[in-house]
């Protein structure tokens, strides 16, 4: 596992991993792999990928305990992945140098935000086809972040934004009990409202200078104006009650939190869930501490959220 270090002014104390580094592992798989069939591909990243990290890639990257079609799902998102590699392979390692390198400025930067925070937070740096950074737990209930440098590096992401707002989600894993970013058996969709529209304020608390639509990663977000939030809190009301997790109605998270190529709501962008989440938060800012905030409960949440959003659909 990758060790956050502080970049003190004394030399840190540093981790020694008990695998290969994943570059070294990615660029091992890739001089067998490149150029093969399908089948041996995936032995090789079997292998070389997965094998020494078998826990997470089991816990988190496919979560085999929570969807029985986990293999099916691994196979079609892997074949996409290892067709985009021939691109990617040459820059790899340096997006992992890259992550590695943010990870220790920001962290720095957190711990003066939340001064609780662990100087050595669960943070791995693998590949994954299928998310760019993720929190999860692992199947003894650790809570670990998660970066996937393909995917980051595939997206182009800006990892001054995706790092902080990824940290602060197992920074509230670990002391408020809201793990899976807010998607967690048994609460409301609130949660993950509340969630990522604190993560997403904590990002441009700790990286300073972006608009909306940056730290939104989608432009079109960072469009909505502000003279909408009334409507919108409205629309989303009219959802609250389902839960995050529902099984027999899949489409109510969808279309408030998922991307897609197609709109899932009519005159608003897919993702709206996580604008609606940022500007609920800055309307709790005015009477709360960030502190405070990010102390709540999953059903402190849900009652501070529901009761804002009622306030702010009745405005005009």
């Amino acid at each position: 596992m990758f060790c956050l270090a502080l970049l003190l002014a004394a030399a840190p104390a540093l981790c020694v991993a008990s695998e290969p580094s994943i570059a070294a592992s990615f660029t091992s798989f890739w001089n067998v792999a490149q150029g093969q069939p399908f089948a041996q591909q995936v032995q090789q990243w079997d292998n070389r990928i997965e094998a020494p990290r078998r826990e997470l890639y089991n816990s988190v990257v496919w979560e085999m305990q929570n969807d029985p079609r986990w293999q099916i799902r691994r196979q079609r998102w892997l074949q996409a992945r290892f067709a985009a590699y021939p691109k990617l392979a040459a820059s790899i390692p340096d997006e992992v140098r890259a992550l590695q390198s943010t990870i220790a400025t920001q962290s720095i930067r957190f711990r003066k935000l939340f001064p609780d925070a662990s100087a050595h937070p669960p943070v791995e740096i693998l590949l994954a086809p299928n998310f760019d950074a993720k929190s999860g737990t692992l199947s003894d209930g650790t809570p670990v972040l998660a970066f996937a440098a393909d995917s980051l590096l595939l997206e182009q992401a800006n990892l001054s934004i995706v790092v902080p707002h990824e940290l602060f989600h197992l920074y509230h894993a670990q002391h408020a009990g809201i793990s899976n970013d807010g998607v967690m058996p048994g609460v409301a969709l609130t949660v993950p409202l509340f969630e990522e529209g604190l993560a997403t304020y904590v990002s441009g608390q700790l990286s300073p200078g972006h608009t909306d639509g940056e730290l939104l990663l989608q432009n079109d977000l960072g469009n909505i104006p502000a003279s909408r939030l009334p409507d919108i809190a409205r629309r989303f009301l009219e959802d609250a009650q389902h839960r995050a997790i529902d099984p027999e109605h899949p489409e109510v998270f969808k279309r408030w939190f998922n991307a897609a190529a197609t709109p899932y709501q009519q005159g608003l962008p897919n993702r709206s869930g996580y604008w609606l989440g940022l500007q609920l938060i800055r309307y709790l800012r005015r009477t709360y501490t960030l502190a405070q905030i990010a102390a709540w409960s999953p059903t402190q949440a849900d009652m501070q959220v529901m009761s804002a959003l009622k306030r702010i659909s009745r405005k005009q």
